[in-house]
């Protein structure tokens, strides 16, 4: 790829959902709802033409899962244009086969793609972030105002496992994720396992362009996730504090791992050729951002924005 396409893909990178900070915190607040609140008040109708849409577009963007987790994954009953709900573990009786739906469960759910010629990996897929569980009406976020991705070399189960606790961390935490974001696990990215990885970073996910997706209950983003050393996260945040992520994920994809989570895999920081091709990455970012000082800005704003 030449300069000048490296140049235009990272402008769009750096502009891309910029301008969602605002649905960000919008998102933030909705969180605080859910917090603060014994009861769940949502609008019926409003929530399942959400989740069919939002199952429509995983299908168009993902094509067919192989499975999902529950098993039992379906949005609740229709029973009137609002409904409140006390606690968060109630169950719904379905009128067609007399089951239980958790509630506790169907908050959340994960879709499992596998590999196929264009995505030679197993893709993870969080439903349920971006529900409008505490909403009555669209509005410009959709629940939390996004949804979560690992893509992972095999099938396994610690992907669905570190998407449930970071989306719990949303639910309980009061917060949401954004492209750029970096997180500490404290932990191998395998529960109870071995690995390198113990840090994640948050960015665009390369199948879903877009980035920005329109439900009837409002907008969100779909992120992915990817794991990183704790040697890597050194680099990641010694580079720059602003564009450090991207330099990092740039490295990641010049070195063939790309947005790839593998466990097993060593430390980029390793191997021989890593100092040219840091130094690089980090020339082309300097520059980039001495041509486009704008994105320094909009980035700057985003953050203030965020935390307040």
């Amino acid at each position: 790829m030449s300069n000048k396409e490296n140049k235009k893909k990272a402008k769009k990178n750096n502009a891309r959902p910029l301008a969602k900070a605002k649905n960000q915190r919008r998102a933030k607040n909705t969180s605080r709802e859910a917090n603060n609140s014994g009861n769940l008040t949502y609008n019926s109708e409003l929530l399942i033409n959400s989740w069919h849409a939002r199952d429509y577009l995983y299908q168009q963007l993902f094509g067919e899962h192989k499975h999902i987790s529950p098993p039992n994954y379906a949005p609740p009953p229709r029973k009137g244009n609002a409904e409140k709900i006390s606690g968060r573990a109630i169950e719904f009786n379905l009128d067609n086969n007399n089951q239980s739906l958790d509630l506790s469960e169907q908050q959340l759910a994960i879709f499992v793609y596998a590999p196929d010629p264009l995505r030679p990996y197993w893709t993870y897929l969080t439903a349920g972030l971006s529900t409008p569980w505490l909403q009555d009406e669209p509005q410009e976020v959709s629940g939390f105002g996004l949804e979560l991705m690992i893509k992972s070399p095999l099938e396994a189960e610690w992907p669905a496992q570190i998407l449930r606790t970071m989306a719990y961390y949303i639910f309980n935490h009061m917060g949401t994720l954004s492209p750029g974001k970096r997180l500490t696990l404290n932990a191998s990215i395998i529960a109870g396992g071995e690995s390198l990885l113990r840090n994640v970073l948050i960015w665009y996910p390369d199948e879903a362009p877009d980035c920005w997706y329109q439900l009837p209950s409002g907008g969100f983003g779909i992120f992915t996730a990817i794991g990183i050393t704790d040697d890597e996260m050194r680099l990641t945040e010694s580079i720059h504090e602003e564009y450090g992520t991207w330099c990092m994920l740039q490295i990641l994809t010049r070195l063939g791992i790309g947005q790839v989570t593998d466990p097993a895999r060593a430390s980029v920081m390793d191997r021989k050729d890593i100092a040219s091709v840091i130094d690089s990455v980090q020339t082309y970012a300097q520059q980039f951002h001495q041509a486009f000082p704008m994105a320094n800005q909009l980035r700057g704003r985003q953050i203030e924005i965020e935390e307040n």
